[in-house]
C-alpha cells in the first residue's frame, strides 16, 4: 500500500510517499480501506518534533489522526463493526496513522458513517467532535450557563457549541472581530476574543485558540472553570484564581457515534477547507500552519 511517511522531524519537506505492507489486524482490531483523513495542528507538531519527548515515534513513521473509509477485514472478537461497514476513524498519535491507503484501529475507536455523509465529511469530524463534546463535559455545564468558547467558529468551537445548544446551555462564541456576524448566526451571542474585558463575567469558558488563551482566561469569574485544549501562558492564571482542565481527547465508540448523528441532520457542520491528495501532504501541512479557515482533508 501507498503511505506518507515522516522521514524526519523537520519541515513540510520530510514526508515520502512509499509502498509498505498492509498492516493486518489483531484481535479486537478493524483494517479499513481509508478514503480520506484530515491535517490537524497536532500533526504539525509531532512532524516539527515539538512533542517527541511525550509522544516518541520510530520513524519513518505515518502520522494522522482522522480517518474515514471502508473495513475490509476485522480481527477476532470484533462485535457491531463488520467487513463492508462505512465508518470513520480516530487514530492513536503512535507512528501508524491514518495518511496511507489502509489503517489498523481498534474496534472501539470506530463509529459507523452514515450514508448521506461523503467520506471527506466523515475525515473531518472524529477528533474535532471528540474533543469539543469532551471539553464542556469536563465543565459539567448546565442548561442554562453561558459557556465561552475561543475559536468558536474552528472545528472544536463548533462542535462544542453544537453540544452547548443541545443541553440547552448557552454558548458565546469568541472570535476575531471580522468574524462576529458570521460567529452570531452560528451560536446566537459572539464577542470580540482578541481585545481583553473590561470586566470578567463568565462562570465557564473553553480555550481552543493558543494566540488568545490570556484573554479567555481574563473573561473567566474567580472561582470560574476553563477546559483548555491549548497551552494556558504561563503568568494567566494568578494565584489558581480559576480551575484549568487542561484537556486531550480520549476514544470513546458512543460519542463518535453521536457526532456522526448530529452531523448526518446537518446540526454539526465542520467547514472543509481545501482537499489534497495523499501525495500533497507537505502542502496540506503548510496550508494548516498557515492558519487556513476550515479543515484541510487529504483524498486517498
Amino acid at each position: 500500500m501507498k503511505a506518507a511517511r515522516l522521514k524526519s522531524y523537520g519541515d513540510a519537506s520530510q514526508f515520502s510517499i512509499d509502498d509498505v505492507p498492509t498492516p493486518e489486524p489483531q484481535p479486537g482490531e478493524v483494517l479499513i480501506k481509508i478514503e480520506a483523513s484530515a491535517v490537524n495542528h497536532f500533526d504539525i507538531l509531532i512532524r516539527q518534533g515539538y512533542v517527541a519527548k511525550f509522544i516518541p515515534l520510530e520513524l519513518p513513521a505515518v502520522l494522522g489522526g482522522d480517518a474515514a473509509g471502508t473495513v475490509v477485514e476485522v480481527g477476532q472478537d470484533v462485535t457491531g463493526i463488520a467487513i463492508g461497514d462505512r465508518v470513520l476513524a480516530d487514530f492513536a498519535p503512535n507512528g501508524r496513522g491514518s495518511h496511507a491507503e489502509f489503517g489498523v484501529v481498534p474496534a472501539t475507536a470506530v463509529a459507523r458513517l452514515p450514508a448521506n455523509l461523503s467520506f471527506e465529511q466523515g475525515a473531518a469530524l472524529p477528533k474535532a467532535g471528540l474533543t469539543g463534546r469532551q471539553s464542556v463535559d469536563a465543565l459539567n455545564v448546565k442548561a442554562g450557563n453561558r459557556v465561552l468558547i475561543s475559536g468558536g467558529l474552528g472545528a472544536v468551537g463548533r462542535a462544542a457549541i453544537q453540544y452547548l445548544q443541545e443541553i440547552w446551555a448557552k454558548p458565546v462564541a469568541g472570535v476575531r472581530p471580522e468574524r462576529l456576524e458570521e460567529a452570531r448566526r452560528l451560536a446566537g451571542e459572539a464577542l470580540d476574543i482578541t481585545q481583553p474585558p473590561g470586566n470578567a463575567t463568565f462562570d465557564y469558558a473553553i480555550s481552543a485558540a493558543t494566540p488568545v488563551a490570556n484573554n479567555l482566561i481574563r473573561h473567566v469569574r474567580d472561582g470560574g472553570y476553563v477546559a483548555s485544549i491549548v497551552p494556558v501562558p504561563d503568568g494567566t492564571n494568578v494565584a489558581n484564581r480559576v480551575t484549568i482542565h487542561q484537556l486531550y481527547h480520549r476514544t470513546d465508540p458512543g460519542t463518535l457515534a453521536a457526532v456522526a448523528d448530529v452531523a448526518s441532520r446537518g446540526v454539526l457542520t465542520i467547514p472543509i477547507a481545501k482537499i489534497f491528495s495523499l501525495s500533497e501532504i507537505g502542502a496540506a501541512q503548510n496550508a494548516v500552519a498557515a492558519g487556513i479557515q476550515g479543515k484541510v482533508v487529504l483524498k486517498h
